[in-house]
């Protein structure tokens, strides 16, 4: 299997060949796109995690959105299910996921990157609670 990450920009950030149980990386949450054995391409965020001993199939969901208006139809989601021992080739976008700040979206894509201004995180104000060990 071939694995290609790149930067929201599209930039190559680490390409290698391994068979499945031997992937480096853990895309979970990210945008991929699973090339299998007959051609067939899947897309969308990866939400399997691996590591914990054989994985004989992928989960590969995408948001049930109207593209056009980048709206939720529903919460639900749409899950495809991928064999692990067909794919050929599988491709990540680091921080793709609307959580670190690029629009929803199912397509596979890319985008500027996403720019935090420190002046306007919300959470750097928060209080911080220390913890200490009181014996």
């Amino acid at each position: 299997m071939k694995f290609i990450q790149y930067n929201l920009a599209g930039k190559v950030v680490e390409q290698y060949s391994c068979d499945f149980d031997q992937l480096k990386a853990n895309p979970i949450g990210e945008k991929v796109r699973v090339t299998m054995d007959n051609g067939k391409i899947c897309v969308g965020f990866w939400d399997t995690f691996h590591g914990q001993g054989k994985v004989q199939t992928a989960e590969i969901s995408q948001y049930d959105l109207d593209e056009k208006t980048s709206k939720l139809r529903s919460f639900n989601s749409i899950v495809t299910f991928v064999p692990t021992s067909r794919i050929v080739k599988l491709e990540a976008i680091l921080h793709s996921n609307p959580r670190w700040g690029t629009g929803p979206t199912n397509k596979f894509e890319f985008s500027k990157p996403v720019k935090i201004d420190p002046e306007l995180d919300p959470f750097k104000n928060w209080p911080i609670k220390r913890f200490y060990d009181i014996r």
